[in-house]
């Protein structure tokens, strides 16, 4: 489906010594026995990757390992989210705050996506795209009052919006009943499961944080569903200066994540093959497969079916 197949290697880091002099860090890595499990056949020892079927001979997965990671700089992004469950209790005050017209002013209007984009030096990057979906947000709006409805939509969508870059990501655009966010490299791997734990948090946010507060003062509850995908995508100047310009994300992952998000049910993560096989196995053992449905067409780089999973562990 993507240009170029990516899938991630299951590690173990054991820390050997710390030198605070030089402030060097000496660690091993092993593969991680939850995902690989040695195997011996025709007298040549292998490590069977027991979630891809996968088998790979055990020198040549160890060489490729040091060659992929000699010289290369590593990046670690932990999300700024410690607890989703304190973070959206914290919240609630905030959202009743701003139904009820009482919030503070609002910041100067910024765009950190466009900020982002105009600072790199290529026109390709790696990504994983994420797209949030209100559910039948028209029902809402014939239900509510124009002036109700469009308030409350916006304190949806600022609430939502401000869950992103504590993932390091970023909302590339509104879609009027939902938000398209992004998560670039550098950090390709990590960047996958920060973003499934950004749609979790989403989702918590929704259930225990905006429903909530929304009941209290007499409005709908509201539910969301999410599509995740990843690969490469370009980054292009659209629009004319004449009337609007900005920095885009084009590439097939944009469109298929939008696709995969409208299959979900309400309260629901899918995501498209190259975002499942790029999780850590901790998550990939709460992903199952599903059946998008015989109006599913879209092909992977061998010509079958892009395959498309479920998240079935809500948040906790």
């Amino acid at each position: 489906m993507n240009e170029q197949t990516r899938f991630r290697f299951d590690l173990i880091q054991e820390v050997l010594s710390v030198d605070d002099e030089t402030r060097t860090i000496s660690f091993s890595l092993k593969p991680d026995p939850r995902r690989y499990e040695r195997r011996e056949r025709d007298g040549v020892t292998y490590l069977y990757d027991k979630f891809d079927d996968l088998w790979f001979a055990e020198k040549e997965f160890m060489a490729s390992l040091v060659r992929q990671l000699e010289g290369q700089p590593v990046f670690f992004q932990p999300p700024r989210i410690l607890s989703a469950a304190d973070y959206v209790g914290s919240r609630r005050p905030e959202i009743a705050s701003r139904l009820e017209g009482r919030a503070t002013a609002a910041p100067p209007l910024g765009d950190k996506s466009e900020e982002f984009l105009r600072t790199l030096e290529v026109d390709k990057l790696g990504f994983v795209i994420l797209c949030v979906d209100i559910v039948r947000s028209t029902v809402l709006a014939t239900t509510l009052d124009p002036r109700t409805y469009a308030s409350t939509i916006a304190i949806v969508l600022y609430e939502l919006s401000e869950v992103v870059p504590k993932f390091h990501g970023h909302v590339l655009k509104y879609t009027g009943d939902g938000l398209i966010a992004y998560f670039p490299e550098p950090s390709f791997i990590t960047k996958n499961d920060l973003a499934l734990d950004c749609a979790l948090t989403l989702l918590r946010l929704v259930r225990d944080g905006l429903n909530p507060v929304l009941l209290e003062h007499g409005l709908p509850q509201i539910q969301i569903r999410l599509g995740l995908d990843s690969g490469e995508a370009f980054i292009e100047t659209i629009g004319s200066p004449e009337t609007k310009q900005h920095m885009d994300i084009i590439g097939d992952i944009v469109s298929l994540a939008a696709k995969i998000q409208a299959r979900a049910a309400p309260g629901e993560v899918y995501m498209g093959d190259m975002t499942e096989r790029n999780l850590h196995n901790v998550w990939r053992t709460a992903c199952r497969p599903v059946e998008p449905g015989p109006d599913w067409t879209y092909r992977d780089r061998s010509g079958h079916l892009y395959k498309v999973h479920r998240f079935i562990q809500g948040p906790s």
